[in-house]
Order: C-alpha cells, then sequence, then structure tokens
C-alpha cells in the first residue's frame, strides 16, 4: 500500500484558505500555487519527518500483511 497519495491539508500561511496537497508532495518539498490568493507557497518537510513517518506505517502495514498470511495457512 502506498500511502504518498494521502491528502494532507495545510492552511495558506499568506490567506489561510485550506489546501489539499498529496503526502509525496510534501515530502518532495514542492512548491505548491495557493488556489484562495494565488500566491506560491514552498512545501518543507521539517527534519524530514513526512518521510520518516511513511517508511514507519509502510513497514506496520508490511508486517500485518505479512501476519494475515501466516494465518491462512
Amino acid at each position: 500500500m502506498d500511502i504518498s497519495y494521502q491528502v494532507v491539508n495545510l492552511e495558506c500561511p499568506n490567506c489561510t484558505f485550506v489546501i489539499e496537497v498529496l503526502l509525496k508532495q510534501v515530502i518532495a518539498e514542492e512548491a505548491v500555487l495557493c488556489p484562495g490568493c494565488l500566491k506560491e507557497i514552498q512545501l518543507i518537510d521539517e527534519g524530514g519527518s513526512a518521510r520518516r513517518v511513511q517508511s514507519e506505517i509502510e513497514r506496520a502495514l508490511a508486517d500485518l500483511t505479512r501476519q494475515f498470511r501466516r494465518f491462512g495457512r
């Protein structure tokens, strides 16, 4: 399961418009355009926390999948 396509809601620091971005955009630290004020917002993955959480969740899901497969044997 790839969680990088999960939606993250952010508030524009300029106009407080709520913007939907993908987790993978945060990890890549992309620049996005606010639809409310049309200003560019640079996404920042402070300390790599979004990347770290993504890895931890994907590892946990893989472990869970392995456990379910063992029950079927």
